[in-house]
């Protein structure tokens, strides 16, 4: 499995600090008001009080602060999130072979880097089949609910890996990867294309997205009707 980096992202150190500071402020607040009962004076009354009142509004913005990041996720910016778009080709290599390459082209629309560890991209037959393969793909899908998507069979995958700092995608940046396949030729006329990196932080952040990933169908001979 990928690596994990120990250090909390940017969002959950902002959740942490706020967290921390409402912490504090109450506290104070709480100390003043057990002051402001336990001890006697009118001066002395009266600083007690102004303490409590500033803590009091301190501690409701800081609160609200909180409030607003759980409901309204003001700091959702912060979060990691790539969007993946696929270039796609194909050529005869010979009789019986065929080449094909995807490009996944990952653009970084977070306004924090994007350091990746960890991906693959998959290359599946969709056309044709038989009908009975086609009764068995709706059946698991929709109605025994097996799976999420239609399992087409898969024709060959590749892997990618990366050391710690060797790919980084900055914000408002974009890198691409290109991944290449051999099939049998002219054995699908239509082929599916799944590409999917892995998060490295999602682990250390629960919010965020566990990947990203893009999904292409490819037509390698368009029939004639």
């Amino acid at each position: 499995m990928y690596a994990l980096k120990s250090r909390l992202p940017p969002q959950g150190r902002i959740q942490r600090g706020l967290l921390t500071v409402a912490i504090v402020f109450a506290t104070l607040a709480a100390v003043a008001f057990t002051l402001n009962l336990a001890l006697s004076g009118v001066d002395r009354l009266k600083d007690v009080a102004a303490i409590v009142q500033s803590s009091v509004a301190a501690a409701a913005i800081v609160t609200g602060g909180v409030f607003a990041y759980y409901k309204l996720q003001l700091f959702r910016d912060f979060k990691p999130h790539l969007t993946i778009s696929h270039d796609i080709s194909h050529r005869v290599l010979s009789d019986s072979y065929m080449h094909l390459a995807v490009t996944a082209t990952l653009h970084n629309r977070s306004k924090v880097q994007i350091e990746l560890r960890n991906g693959f991209s998959r290359l599946q037959g969709v056309s044709p089949v038989s009908d009975e393969e086609v009764e068995s793909l709706y059946a698991g899908t929709f109605e025994d609910m097996e799976h999420d998507t239609l399992q087409w069979p898969t024709l060959d995958e590749v892997d990618r890996a990366w050391d710690e700092g060797e790919l980084i995608v900055e914000p408002g940046e974009s890198h691409a990867e290109t991944f290449e396949f051999i099939v049998g030729a002219y054995v699908y006329d239509t082929v599916l294309l799944y590409s999917y990196f892995y998060n490295p932080e999602a682990s250390q952040d629960p919010g965020s997205a566990r990947g990203w990933h893009a999904t292409t169908v490819h037509d390698i001979v368009e029939r004639v009707a």
